[in-house]
């Protein structure tokens, strides 16, 4: 078997034993997997048992579409307007060769309801693999495996998008939103060869930070419509606690590219580990915000992250 069916094939007998788990005993067992200790959900501190707890007590009903990629574009449209929006070409829960072979290339299929289900189209792609592949991830229970209530609620599709970079994929600024303010952004580049990761303040100084994958010495260039990125994010993530907002920017404009509710499923391996509890203790969260005690608390979570 290959190398990538077999890795699917234990992820699907994962899913199956974590199914037949109730919800808290799920994520106290996937918190144990990644950190190799148990998350304190009674008294969260940590951002990282913070997330878990929200993802426990949270079910707001506005949630499911906004991490739908098909349903979410209603509502950016609304908030900032259709401008923002990458076209759909198509969206359907069964993708042929014919399908994609009547669309416009190069272009990029992706699952609604999960991340990290994107799949490349050119004119020299096979295209019967291509569609077989994306059919498959239907079968994906996102919610499943880490407990993402808002993804168990999302009718699963398929969609397709034309392919907005140049020749490799753009970066994807990605903007923690607490409590309707942007603060700090996460930068990815070179998604799907090199991955580098840096972060930087919303004014845009660098910070002594990383999670999951290197960061590249030589430091990204601030986006050209940063500032229009930064209220579109803050515009977005008005009335939610929490939200990551991604976007990414063109020569023309800034465009949205998706909401997540919970980033890395809440399991954010940060460098230095000592920023998680900067960062959970700086978010009120599951008290209601004290916005200017939060402020403050903030600035001092950051103060010796910024790189000047």
């Amino acid at each position: 078997m290959p190398a990538k069916r077999l890795k699917w094939a234990t992820k699907l007998a994962y899913l199956e034993v974590l199914r037949r788990l109730p919800d808290a005993a799920a994520v106290r067992l996937d918190y144990f997997r990644v950190f190799g200790r148990f998350p304190d959900l009674a008294n969260p501190q940590l951002f990282s048992e913070k997330m878990q707890y929200l993802k426990l007590q949270d079910r707001d009903p506005r949630t499911p579409d906004l991490v739908d990629k098909v349903r979410v574009k209603d509502y950016v449209a609304d908030a900032l307007g259709e401008e923002w929006l990458i076209p759909t070409l198509w969206h359907g829960e069964h993708l042929t060769q014919e399908i994609l072979s009547d669309l416009p290339k190069p272009a990029v299929v992706k699952a609604n309801h999960s991340s990290a289900q994107v799949k490349f189209v050119t004119a020299n792609s096979n295209l019967s693999s291509v569609a077989q592949e994306a059919n498959g991830w239907l079968n994906y229970d996102h919610h499943v495996v880490h407990r993402e209530w808002a993804y168990g609620n999302v009718k699963r599709q398929l969609l397709i998008e034309p392919f907005i970079g140049e020749e490799r994929a753009p970066d994807d600024y990605k903007f923690w939103v607490f409590d309707g303010v942007v603060r700090f952004i996460q930068v990815d580049h070179g998604r799907f060869n090199r991955h580098t990761r840096q972060f930087y303040s919303p004014s845009w100084n660098r910070l002594d930070l990383k999670m999951n994958y290197p960061d590249a010495p030589a430091n990204v260039p601030a986006p050209k419509h940063l500032g229009f990125m930064l209220e579109a994010a803050s515009k977005l993530a008005d009335g939610f606690r929490f939200v990551r907002v991604d976007l990414y920017d063109t020569p023309q404009k800034p465009l949205f590219g998706e909401m997540t509710f919970s980033p890395e499923a809440g399991l954010c391996r940060f460098e230095p580990a000592g920023f998680d509890l900067e960062l959970g203790a700086s978010w009120s969260y599951p008290e209601a915000t004290n916005e200017v005690a939060q402020l403050r608390s903030f600035a001092d979570a950051f103060k010796l992250r910024d790189r000047e």
